[in-house]
């Protein structure tokens, strides 16, 4: 979806990018998973920055966490996703409690969410998640890799969609 500068102009291809991204905005209850064990749980919301074309997503604190993610897992988590019409392609912008700031590449294609940390010398990270029919729920996981090459599971995590 190559926009044009007429495009650009009268804003009608700018629509695009922020429908796409649609499905994630609202309040979602998240859990983390290790196997079959919850590891946390937390609230996430994701809403339009002023109503305009960056998504801003938010992370409360914990309202369940593992003993042994205390200090480890952020207490709160912001990102800002935006899309780039040149490469026509979306990134995130995140931070956290921990001080952890990282840039993902993400796309949300069909019911499939992915993103994908820049490439570091010895981390790499990359999340999967797979819309319900419904737009309900979404389950997914991360996982961890030292050479961008070798993946394992970090954690799963599965997005339940609040009424509220």
């Amino acid at each position: 979806m190559r926009m044009t500068q007429e495009d650009r102009m009268d804003g009608s291809a700018s629509k695009r990018p922020q429908q796409i991204l649609e499905p994630l905005v609202g309040a979602w209850e998240v859990t983390t998973r290790s196997g079959e064990r919850t590891m946390s749980t937390f609230r996430v919301t994701f809403g339009w920055l002023d109503g305009r074309g960056l998504l801003v997503q938010r992370q409360e604190p914990p309202t369940y966490l593992v003993p042994e993610w205390v200090g480890a897992a952020p207490e709160w988590a912001d990102s800002v996703i935006g899309f780039d019409d040149y490469s026509e392609s979306y990134t995130v912008l995140y931070v956290d409690s921990r001080g952890v700031y990282r840039t993902y590449r993400m796309a949300l294609e069909g019911n499939r969410w992915t993103l994908e940390s820049r490439p570091a010398a010895d981390f790499h990270q990359r999340f999967g998640g797979t819309f319900s029919d419904d737009g309900s729920a979404i389950d997914g996981g991360w996982e961890a890799s030292a050479d961008g090459e070798t993946w394992s599971t970090d954690f799963d995590v599965t997005f339940r969609r609040l009424d509220d």
